[in-house]
């Protein structure tokens, strides 16, 4: 199907730029509103809300940064780390402003298994429901992330 100028246009934002090298859809060639519409009905499959989610994915954020660096424990088995970068990055989604550099990452302690949570990364999430493509640095799967956060709505 083609695209409308708009979704070319978003589409175009998405990709690799000045401002984030590897760009918001990975190697996921899937048209941007399928990418969205699949991640939302495995929240739905898992009954936790976008919402409830970036609820938690943000306090999780917001912990890791209030400890200026040191390790803490989200939860037993989960623990998270902030990294300060300089400088902002733009949405790629027009008129949602700039946000800061810096990413958590969070750990289950168990598996391996990382989460990168950046402040833009989590107001994708919150305003278009985007989690971003499948290959991309912070892309954050729905599941995934419900599963090591133990969020339940």
């Amino acid at each position: 199907m083609k695209q409308s100028p708009h979704e070319k246009s978003r589409h175009e934002r998405l990709e690799p730029s000045r401002f984030s090298a590897g760009g918001f859809l990975g190697t996921d060639d899937r048209p941007v509103d399928e990418i969205i519409a699949d991640d939302l009905r495995a929240l739905d499959r898992l009954g936790v809300t976008r919402e409830t989610l970036a609820c938690a994915l943000r306090n999780t954020y917001q912990k890791a940064r209030d400890a200026f660096g040191a390790e803490i424990e989200i939860r037993p088995g989960v623990s998270a780390v902030f990294h300060e970068s300089m400088g902002r990055i733009p949405s790629p989604f027009r008129g949602d402003g700039v946000f800061p550099k810096g990413e958590a990452v969070v750990t289950d302690n168990v598996s391996g298994s990382t989460l990168r949570l950046s402040a833009l990364g989590i107001a994708l999430i919150e305003k278009h429901g985007f989690f971003q493509g499948g290959g991309s640095a912070y892309r954050i799967d729905p599941a995934a992330a419900v599963r090591m956060l133990d969020v339940r709505s």
